[in-house]
């Protein structure tokens, strides 16, 4: 299958369009980031190729790599050892050429008759690199804080309350003997 840069434009243009995305992409990276996998060659050189798209329990994003600058599969071992699916293959993307000279064009005839000038096309290999990971990575709720109309509400100052309230008013309550 080869890529076109069409596509990935419309990926850019999905992402900023929609919030959650961005922030599901961010969490991505901030995941990727803290398993140190900027440490191993190439892993910074990627870029976003597709996604992220979501499934029931991963979510998956490809990320597109120069063919000499190929991610190191060590790092991929530490995706692994978190139940992620790492799958690298081969692929060609397709670019407009730089038009500096008509040599760099080809004239293209319309059905009203008129001529178009398209640039011409360069294909450069590329490796693209498919990861599965489980949404509790990726996904920003957590039990422990809660948003309520707007403000934050830490679970576990609630649950302290909610304990010595309830230790305050066992001792308070007189013991009857029935039980």
């Amino acid at each position: 299958m080869t890529i076109s840069a069409k596509v990935l434009n419309d990926n850019i243009k999905t992402i900023s369009s929609s919030n959650s995305l961005l922030d599901m992409l961010l969490e991505f990276e901030k995941t990727l980031d803290g398993l140190d996998l900027y440490a191993f060659k190439n892993w910074h050189k990627g870029e976003i190729l597709e996604g992220p798209t979501l499934g029931r329990h991963f979510v998956n994003v490809k990320l597109m790599y120069p063919y000499k600058a190929m991610p190191d599969p060590d790092g991929a071992k530490r995706l692994i050892a978190r139940d992620c699916l790492v799958e690298f293959k081969k692929d060609t993307l397709l670019r407009p050429k730089k038009v500096q000279s008509f040599d760099d064009v080809t004239l293209e005839k319309r059905n009203d008759g008129s001529t178009r000038y398209k640039p011409k096309t360069l294909s450069q290999p590329i490796w693209v690199v498919s990861i599965d990971m489980p949404r509790r990575y990726v996904d920003e709720f957590t039990p422990d804080v809660v948003e309520v109309d707007s403000q934050y509400v830490d679970m576990e100052d609630t649950d302290l309350n909610s304990q010595n309230q309830a230790t305050s008013i066992n001792n308070s309550v007189p013991n009857t003997g029935i039980l």
